[in-house]
């Protein structure tokens, strides 16, 4: 129950309607309102931008204007409270045309009641919340404070816009702890914890107010260098970094001595994209490590030829392409309450003629950079619908998800090309479900939603793969025909961690879908006690190697056998 008076914006230009609505509002038992009326469109247009009400009670019919107007404008202005739209307009169109415009939700007058306006307004402010405190979390680093690798981008690309427009230059530092897991072994993750702490503080310290400090993963740390003069400039910033990383840790009980590895990229000299500079950072550190611990890297133009390479690479792709090298494992998707297989997700392979199986990790990159990764993913969800059509004739009925690029959602044919392929192959709805990022979603906004709403009208689901590791945005998640959200591993797993990594994202993530009827894969579980947390947050499916690791369909089969997956599971997950 909210405790406090909510707070609440009525803008209803009728007043026999205003005083309905209000005295519904003053016979709640459950909730102590406050009440403000507006009744002019103007007065309520500045009203928004307030921070005197909690929530908004919105009539659509506004005199020469309506409350479509005021949505809108909410949402261009990213204003974060909620807005409930009143009408007496009854219309499932009109009912989706608010929702799609970030409305709350939808109330009939005719239907208006206490119990109603409680419900609706409860769920409208505990839905907020839990978006805001979302974004929130996947913005920072939860243990130093610092931001994370979604906002470090978000600031290279504003970085990089100005030092275009001023003609300037920039440097983007990647930093990692040497030794590091040695102290995690040897001395707890307590320790651990607090020496990232403490490197995230003398970073901060070591830079000036107008450079941005992130820590992106595990004891990884960036620095973006606004506007520098040179490569020396670079240099002493570099050194007075190694030399503040260098003094004496004091940590716990103990005092550690800690050195640094740095990879250096420069704008515009090594590259004029935030990816391409963060690449070439990360190649600069691990040529800086393989120099020893303590030591800092600059890209160079042998780093330059390893990229060279990246070019044979996709040579040997289109080869491998056109001589069907590739192979599709599967790695079962689990119920946390049974433990029984309830899904999988098919993960491709490359059998090079070498004899080695070479991972996705190795190839999509290159896949994805050249363009290739369109006809690849194409014959992923044509191998992916074949062995669905191949189990399903001898009695292994099971769905399968299958991953989808940003490049490839773009790709002007890809819809046709799925709903041929399901139709060949008789795929029945429910059995294909596509992953795709939120990378994939929002690049360029709105404009796949047709196509979403048509794939799940053909019966294939759809789903959020890594979640909360790119620019979530919660109107996404309530706009785009979606089924299901999969909790990014970065948040489940961490070597040497029994438990959740991030237990507060993944209770946020598991309780927003839930908030909004998507189901939740937790993804890289590894651990009892991560199944534990999991179930204790009701989560209720997972997959990683506590169970399986992706298996060939040879190794797959007997299992499913076993288990028996037959008519029983026919695809409602």
């Amino acid at each position: 129950m909210i405790k406090q008076p909510i707070k609440t914006l009525i803008v209803e230009d009728d007043p026999a309607d205003f005083v309905l609505v209000k005295q519904s509002l003053l016979k709640s038992e459950r909730h102590r309102y406050q009440i403000r009326h507006i009744a002019e469109f103007s007065e309520a247009s500045e009203a928004l931008y307030g921070d005197d009400y909690d929530l908004v009670l919105l009539d659509y019919f506004l005199g020469h204007h309506s409350g479509l107007e005021l949505l809108q404008q909410a949402r261009q202005s990213q204003l974060s409270k909620p807005i409930i739209v009143m009408t007496g307009n009854n219309s499932p169109e009109l009912d989706d045309m608010l929702m799609k415009e970030g409305a709350a939700d939808f109330i009939p007058k005719d239907e208006l009641s206490t119990s109603l306006l409680d419900r609706s307004i409860r769920h409208a402010i505990e839905r907020k919340e839990a978006e805001l405190e979302i974004a929130e979390l996947v913005r920072r680093d939860p243990l130093t404070g610092l931001g994370n690798r979604n906002i470090f981008e978000e600031h290279m690309e504003l970085a990089i816009a100005r030092a275009k427009r001023t003609r300037s230059k920039l440097a983007v530092l990647f930093l990692d702890l040497d030794r590091f897991k040695d102290i995690n072994d040897s001395l707890g993750h307590h320790v651990g914890d607090l020496l990232l702490t403490l490197v995230g503080e003398r970073l901060r310290r070591s830079v000036r107010k107008s450079d941005f400090v992130a820590r992106i993963g595990g004891d990884e740390f960036t620095v973006l260098l606004d506007n520098v003069e040179d490569s020396e400039n670079v240099t002493r910033i570099v050194e007075k970094i190694a030399r503040e990383m260098q003094r004496p840790a004091p940590v716990s009980n103990t005092t550690l001595d800690i050195t640094v590895s740095i990879g250096v990229a420069i704008f515009p000299e090594n590259g004029e994209l935030a990816i391409e500079l963060m690449q070439k950072a990360d190649m600069a550190l691990y040529e800086s490590k393989a120099r020893g611990a303590g030591n800092y890297h600059f890209f160079t133009d042998r780093l330059q030829a390893q990229l060279i390479h990246g070019l044979e690479t996709e040579k040997e792709l289109r080869h491998a392409l056109r001589k069907q090298e590739f192979e599709l494992y599967y790695q079962p998707q689990i119920d946390l309450e049974t433990e029984a297989i309830v899904g999988l997700e098919a993960l491709i392979r490359w059998n090079r003629p070498d004899g080695q199986v070479m991972s996705p990790a190795v190839f999509i990159p290159v896949a994805v950079r050249s363009g290739l990764i369109v006809p690849m993913g194409q014959w992923v969800i044509e191998a992916a619908c074949q062995q669905i059509q191949l189990w399903e004739r001898a009695g292994i009925h099971i769905p399968v998800s299958v991953n989808v690029s940003p490049r490839q959602l773009k790709y002007q044919g890809f819809l046709d090309q799925v709903l041929q392929c399901t139709r060949h192959y008789q795929i029945r709805p429910g059995m294909l479900e596509l992953e795709l990022t939120e990378e994939a979603l929002i690049e360029n906004g709105f404009s796949h939603s047709d196509t979403l709403t048509s794939l799940r009208k053909s019966g294939i689901r759809i789903a959020i793969d890594d979640f909360g590791t790119g620019y979530s945005s919660m109107r996404y998640l309530r706009e785009f025909p979606l089924d299901r959200i999969k909790i990014d591993k970065s948040f489940v797993s961490e070597d040497g961690v029994k438990g959740l990594r991030e237990p507060a994202i993944t209770h946020s993530i598991i309780s927003l879908a839930q908030g909004l009827n998507l189901t939740v894969v937790a993804e890289g579980v590894e651990t009892r006690e991560q199944k534990r947390q999991l179930q204790r947050q009701n989560c209720r499916v997972c997959q990683g190697f506590l169970y399986y690791k992706p298996l060939r369909v040879d190794e797959l089969e007997p299992i499913l056998r076993e288990q028996g997956i037959s008519n029983k599971n026919n695809g409602s997950r």
